[in-house]
């Protein structure tokens, strides 16, 4: 680890701003094109999510844009009190909606550990699934959830029990989680090195650092080295301390079940409340979070996945502020980014995971196999 950080550093001085706005435009894409029903919905929500980062100061002019005159705005969208909203209030709303009155569970009769004839069968699994998780946790604002679709298929791929897949199936469980896992070691690798979120739990915990003075970048490991090897300490030690306290209270969690929608979506609600006015002390906030909880509902009913407008709210001030220093060295000229081949590479698979999920690529590679 003493002989990486030094190395990710370096790495991360040679990024500039050509770079960087590739890379955001890769996390927004990448996302977007992993919607399970719609590329086109999940490109919209992207891009919704895009359009409301831009709200506030320019950073480089300092002109107000889309304030509509209120002064509130002018510090922008905080992306914590929108994911309050997008992921918290519409649940609690569904809660009130759904009869959950015969889905209560009692106690879990099944084991809890898998066997050890469980885990060998499953090795290459975990490995791959582990491995994909951390490839993915570097691309910024991709998070848990994509790297969860991308080893859920591959192990679906990879098996000869396709269609056991979605009725418990241990592989099909076994690749989700172990990718999960891992993808919060790759997410810490942009958020300390660049100071670009790899999630939005890595988002929530950047907020955290520059509220305490640090900034997060390629000098983080030199001026706060401490802080940067107790926070990666800390991952390792979680993870160990976690698989102690699920065994412990993974069979009083079920007693949850027990609670009525009716109580608890009001406490949920009271909790999101709290939590956002604690931000800032502004009741500016409340109100915006209860806006995004609102249209996070609709968004739900209306099919449109949540995930890829948070990555647009997260990378969208690092693409619009990374695009405006790359025109301003290209003199306005967009051939600047073929100047930079990483930028090169990077745009062209933004591209691809676009393309690759349209109808259009499905059928072609359904002719390539036929062939």
């Amino acid at each position: 680890m003493l002989t990486i950080s030094p190395l990710l550093g370096e790495v991360a001085l040679k990024i500039g701003s050509r770079e960087m706005f590739a890379v955001a435009v890769l996390g927004v894409t990448i996302i977007s094109s992993l919607s399970v029903n719609s590329v086109m919905k999940g490109l919209l929500s992207g891009f919704m999510g895009l359009l409301i980062s831009m709200i506030g100061m320019h950073e480089l002019t300092g002109i107000p844009r889309f304030t509509f005159g209120s002064i509130y705005l002018f510090d922008g969208i905080s992306f914590v009190v929108a994911l309050i909203g997008l992921f918290s209030i519409p649940q609690a709303l569904k809660l009130i909606e759904a009869d959950t009155s015969g889905d209560k569970s009692n106690t879990i009769k099944d084991k809890v550990l898998p066997t050890l004839k469980e885990i060998t069968q499953n090795f290459l699994n975990i490995i791959r699934s582990s491995f994909i998780g951390v490839i993915t946790g570097l691309i910024p604002g991709t998070g848990g959830d994509t790297a969860s679709w991308f080893s859920y298929n591959e192990a679906k791929r990879f098996s000869k029990e396709k269609e056991k897949f979605g009725t418990g199936h241990p592989p099909g469980i076994v690749a989700p989680e172990s990718a999960n896992n891992a993808v919060v070691g790759g997410a810490l690798v942009p958020t300390i090195t660049l100071g670009v979120p790899g999630s939005s739990a890595t988002a929530v915990l950047l907020g955290a650092l520059m509220i305490h003075g640090i900034t997060p970048g390629p000098t983080l490991m030199s001026e706060h080295g401490d802080v940067a090897y107790t926070l990666l300490w800390a991952v390792f030690l979680s993870c160990i301390m976690l698989f102690f306290l699920g065994l412990l209270y993974i069979k009083a969690a079920v007693n949850i079940t027990k609670v009525p929608g009716e109580v608890l979506s009001p406490i949920i609600v009271l909790l999101c409340v709290v939590g956002t006015f604690a931000v800032q002390n502004s009741m500016i906030d409340v109100m915006i979070m209860l806006f995004f909880g609102i249209l996070g509902y609709f968004m739900d009913k209306l099919d449109i996945p949540v995930a890829p407008m948070v990555v647009g709210l997260i990378l969208g001030g690092i693409l619009d502020s990374s695009l405006q220093r790359s025109l301003k060295i290209g003199d306005g000229s967009w051939m600047v980014f073929l100047s930079s081949p990483a930028a090169v590479i990077l745009l062209a698979l933004a591209i691809f995971s676009v393309f690759q999920a349209t109808p259009l690529f499905r059928k072609f590679l359904t002719l390539f196999k036929k062939q």
